[in-house]
């Protein structure tokens, strides 16, 4: 004998099943968003310490004299130095901490943390061994190692 269903009690369980459906799919688009905008936060900041890098003044200036490992490197002040390689070591900070991914602070900025690695003239009245440069190292270490395939330097991402 077949049960018989009310339609004030199957219009209630509808009612139910769409807004449970709904609420989930409220969920997934909320998370998507706040994914979106984590990214575009990470990639803002990311554009404003590359605008700082490359728009500074004594940064460039320091940029040129380490392409060839320059003796009047020397001659700046140790605490311009310092910031120069204290901001490499924020790139670095930013790295490890997965604000931004390893390949676009390669590609970003590999280069001349390398360069300044293997700098001596930069070093000269810094502790380049000492345990305040100990991060810088460890990423100076990486980027020399990373070698990106060439899939990936077409498709960086945030």
């Amino acid at each position: 004998m077949p049960l018989a269903v009310e339609p004030l009690s199957l219009l209630k369980d509808l009612a139910i099943i769409i807004a449970g459906i709904v609420a989930l799919i409220t969920f997934f688009f909320g998370v998507l968003e706040y994914v979106r905008q984590g990214r575009q936060h990470n990639a803002a900041n990311f554009v404003q310490m590359r605008r700082r890098f490359l728009e500074s003044e004594l940064f460039r200036n320091v940029l040129d004299l380490l392409a060839h490992d320059d003796p009047m490197l020397r001659e700046i002040s140790v605490q311009d130095r310092r910031n120069f390689v204290g901001f490499l070591e924020e790139v670095a900070l930013m790295a490890n901490s997965r604000i931004i991914r390893p390949d676009v602070a390669y590609y970003m900025f590999g280069y001349y943390v390398v360069l300044t690695d293997r700098s001596e003239h930069i070093w000269v009245g810094l502790d380049r061994n000492g345990p305040y440069w100990a991060v810088f190292r460890r990423f100076a270490a990486q980027m020399d190692a990373f070698k990106p395939a060439e899939t990936d330097m077409v498709s960086l991402k945030f």
